[in-house]
């Protein structure tokens, strides 16, 4: 069961995301907004929610295209 997003839901990411170490923090939005912004730091980078679920389901199809096109190569 789910519920309707009414606060901002804010949470730090458990693994570093580069080499500097760092952090990201991740807050989802009740008006269906995603930012993140690093541990420390005060700029943001926000996006839709729905315009980042197509670019994630792009990248999927993407990879699944790149895949059977390579599983199709070897086989002949």
């Amino acid at each position: 069961m789910t519920t309707e997003l009414r606060k901002t839901v804010c949470r730090r990411c458990v693994e570093p995301y580069d080499h500097r170490g760092k952090k990201l923090v991740v807050m989802i939005e009740p008006i269906d907004v995603i930012t993140f912004r690093e541990e420390r730091s005060r700029k943001r980078f926000s996006a839709p929610l729905a315009r980042v679920f197509r670019q994630v389901l792009m990248w999927n199809v993407d990879a699944l295209r790149a895949e059977k096109l390579k599983h199709k190569r070897r086989s002949t």
